[in-house]
């Protein structure tokens, strides 16, 4: 099939125009460089126990409080009773243990909304999940990892996957995240942040070159992001570190990180990452039910003046714009 001129005129017209659609918000500084994008196809690349279900569940919520969206998870690593765990604590700023037993079924529910598990009590292959993604009207699906799967391990086994789930994505418009790990090189003693870093000695972060099948899975996919958490580091170990290594599509939203210079995501004790001192979910809208977050306390309001102050100036600009009213008038209307 032909591309329309009709069509690549439309986007032409739109580009000109700044009507290109952006990818969507978090509201923190994680938005100069990560957008989501409906119908993308993006890999996460990180080292085990780092927390890439756990960051990218977070940022799921975070996208589902404020835009409704709907995922559909398949985690082999993970069980669903403990992603869930994690998201009710997020959302309701609450510890499950310290909740009534009431509250804990009322946000298991709420999360169930928006939240759909894939049972991982069987090995699944590729187009098995896919089927599955296509089930229901999802707005995103993770695969998770991607070395869990019942697969095969040549370098065409790899591409296949890739270019099925490219097109895929591109047909159906759902978005896909697969999470990975790197080679084992990648870990070992000398894959270390150098003498006179920060992190001198601690395991550095991977490069998108060492993901596990190598170079085919950042060539075939949107956004590249990479996640790493310096474990042993007393002073770091809450923090995840966000790199974005590659965006396809600059021009609806996102950049690259440059280089030893990641987007900080401070754990805030499992209620929700802080970014830049900001945690997204403290500017969304949850219902008057739920209990204040645990560990906020809500600033007194203060009385502002700005709207009198703001109805002064547009009444005194409007008297000095009255007193060359004239001057707009044609010269047989003035009454002099």
């Amino acid at each position: 099939m032909i591309v329309e001129n009709n069509n690549i005129r439309k986007y032409l017209e739109d580009y000109q125009k700044g009507l290109i659609e952006q990818g969507l918000t978090v509201g923190c500084e994680l938005d100069d460089y990560i957008r989501f994008k409906k119908g993308s196809f993006n890999m996460i690349l990180g080292h085990d126990n780092v927390g890439k279900t756990y960051w990218r569940t977070w940022y799921y919520l975070v996208l589902s409080i404020k835009y409704d969206l709907k995922w559909c998870i398949w985690t082999g690593e993970n069980q669903a009773g403990q992603i869930v765990r994690n998201l009710i604590k997020i959302y309701a700023g609450k510890d499950p243990k310290k909740m009534t037993l009431a509250d804990l079924y009322r946000y298991e529910a709420e999360i169930s909304q928006w939240f759909t598990f894939v049972d991982n009590s069987k090995l699944y292959k590729y187009d098995e999940l896919l089927s599955i993604f296509k089930d229901k009207d999802y707005n995103g699906c993770l695969i998770d990892p991607y070395t869990g799967l019942d697969r095969k391990y040549g370098h065409s086994d790899n591409y296949e996957f890739l270019n099925e789930t490219r097109q895929w994505v591109n047909q159906t418009g759902v978005t896909i995240d697969v999470c990975t790990h790197p080679v084992s090189a990648s870990g070992r003693g000398n894959a270390v942040y150098p003498k006179g870093h920060a992190w001198e000695g601690h395991i550095r972060n991977p490069f998108k070159s060492d993901v596990e099948g190598g170079k085919p899975f950042a060539n075939r996919c949107d956004d590249f992001i990479v996640l790493h958490r310096i474990v042993k580091s007393e002073t770091m170990r809450n923090y995840t570190l966000v790199y974005v290594e590659k965006i396809k599509d600059v021009d609806t939203g996102g950049s690259l990180t440059t280089f030893d210079n990641p987007i900080m995501c401070e754990f805030n004790s499992g209620y929700g990452f802080k970014i830049g001192g900001i945690n997204p979910l403290k500017e969304q809208h949850l219902t008057d039910t739920k209990p204040l977050q645990e560990g906020y306390q809500q600033k007194p309001l203060t009385p502002s003046n700005q709207f009198e102050k703001t109805k002064e100036e547009l009444r005194q600009r409007k008297e000095e714009e009255d007193k060359y009213s004239w001057m707009d008038k044609d010269p047989d209307e003035l009454d002099f």
